[in-house]
C-alpha cells in the first residue's frame, strides 16, 4: 500500500520581491463546498478566476449529464432540473471505507459498494451510470488546472493540494489519485491548518517561541491546531478535526428549520427537486447571515 509522508515541522515561506514568476506550481484549495486557486504574477500572489464570470470560488459540484462534465455555479443553477447527474460533497467520500460513510439525505446520488469499492451511482447523459470519488475530484482538479493554465499563459505540472488535518492515509492517497487523473504531474498534500497559518503570517510579525492555537472552520471539516513558532517554522504539537462539522452542517440545521416551519405553518411537503431549491436557499442565507444580521430569501414563488 502506498504511503503519504506526514511532516511534523513546515518552514514558514517568506514573500520575497520581485516575485518569481518562473515558478511553475500553484495551490489549490479542494473545498467540500468551494474551490479556490492562487498563483504568483508579477504583483504577487494573485486567486484565479475560475468561471466565465470571473469568480474566484469554484462550487465544488460536478454534473454528469451532458458527454463534457460541467463543474461549478452552471451545476449548481441547473440542480434543480439535473440533480440525479449531479454530484456534491465528495469531499466528505473520498477515501472512506463504505461503513464510515454517513449518508446525507440531500445527497441525490446513491453510494454502493463494489469489490471493496466506493461507487457513487448517478444518471449519466448516456444512461445509468458509476464514478468514485477520485474520478469527481479528478473533474474538479481537471477544471481547475485549464482555467489556470488559461490565466497564467502556460502549461502546469505541480501544484501543492490542502487536506484537512483529520485526513487518514487512506484518504490522502485518493486525493494523490484524484489529481493524477486530472493530470497533475507532481501533487504535494499540506494540512489545511497549516495553509492558513502560512497566510496569517506572511504579513505579521512572528514572535519565536510562541504557541499557536489555530481554528478552522470550513465547509466540511473543522480543524483545530496547536503549534509552536521555533526560528520561523511551525512545529505542530497537536492536531485533530472532525469531518461532520463543517458549513455543510449549518446548512442542514437551516434546512431541517425550513423544511419542519413549511410543513407545520403553511401544510408544504417538499417534493422531488423541490428540496434543492431550499438546499440552496438556505446557503445563501447562511452566507448572507456572515455579512448581515437578517437575510430573506424567497424560496417559493408561483
Amino acid at each position: 500500500m502506498k504511503t503519504v509522508k506526514t511532516l511534523s515541522s513546515y518552514s514558514i515561506p517568506k514573500i520575497q520581491a520581485p516575485f518569481n514568476i518562473g515558478i511553475n506550481a500553484i495551490g489549490i484549495d479542494l473545498g467540500t463546498s468551494r474551490c479556490c486557486v492562487a498563483v504568483i504574477r508579477k504583483n504577487g500572489i494573485t486567486t484565479v478566476p475560475l468561471d466565465n464570470t470571473g469568480e474566484r470560488l469554484l462550487p465544488s459540484y460536478v454534473a454528469y449529464d451532458e458527454e463534457n462534465v460541467k463543474c461549478g455555479q452552471i451545476v449548481v443553477k441547473r440542480l434543480r432540473n439535473h440533480s440525479k447527474s449531479t454530484v456534491f460533497d465528495s469531499k466528505r467520500i473520498i477515501g472512506r471505507n463504505f461503513a464510515d460513510i454517513e449518508i446525507d439525505l440531500f445527497w441525490p446520488f446513491g453510494i454502493i459498494k463494489t469489490e471493496g469499492k466506493v461507487f457513487l451511482e448517478i444518471q449519466k447523459f448516456n444512461g445509468h451510470g458509476i464514478v468514485t470519488p477520485e474520478d469527481v475530484a479528478a473533474a474538479l482538479l481537471k477544471h481547475v488546472k485549464q482555467k489556470t493554465e488559461e490565466f497564467q499563459g502556460k502549461s502546469l505540472s505541480k501544484a501543492v493540494i490542502t487536506v484537512p488535518a483529520a485526513f487518514n492515509e487512506a484518504q490522502k492517497i485518493a486525493t494523490l489519485e484524484g489529481a493524477k487523473l486530472a493530470g497533475w504531474k507532481e501533487t504535494i498534500l499540506l494540512p489545511e491548518p497549516i495553509a492558513a497559518a502560512f497566510a496569517y503570517f506572511n504579513d505579521r510579525l512572528i514572535t519565536n517561541n510562541s504557541n499557536v492555537l489555530l481554528f478552522d472552520l470550513g465547509g466540511g471539516t473543522l480543524d483545530v491546531c496547536i503549534f509552536k513558532i521555533t526560528d520561523e517554522k511551525i512545529e505542530i504539537i497537536s492536531n485533530t478535526g472532525d469531518s461532520k462539522f463543517g458549513g455543510r452542517d449549518f446548512d442542514g440545521v437551516l434546512i431541517n428549520y425550513f423544511k419542519n416551519a413549511l410543513s407545520t405553518q403553511y401544510d408544504i411537503t417538499l417534493i422531488k427537486n423541490k428540496k434543492y431549491l431550499l438546499m440552496i436557499k438556505c446557503q445563501e442565507i447562511k452566507e448572507s447571515l456572515s455579512v448581515m444580521t437578517n437575510s430573506r430569501q424567497v424560496v417559493f414563488s408561483k
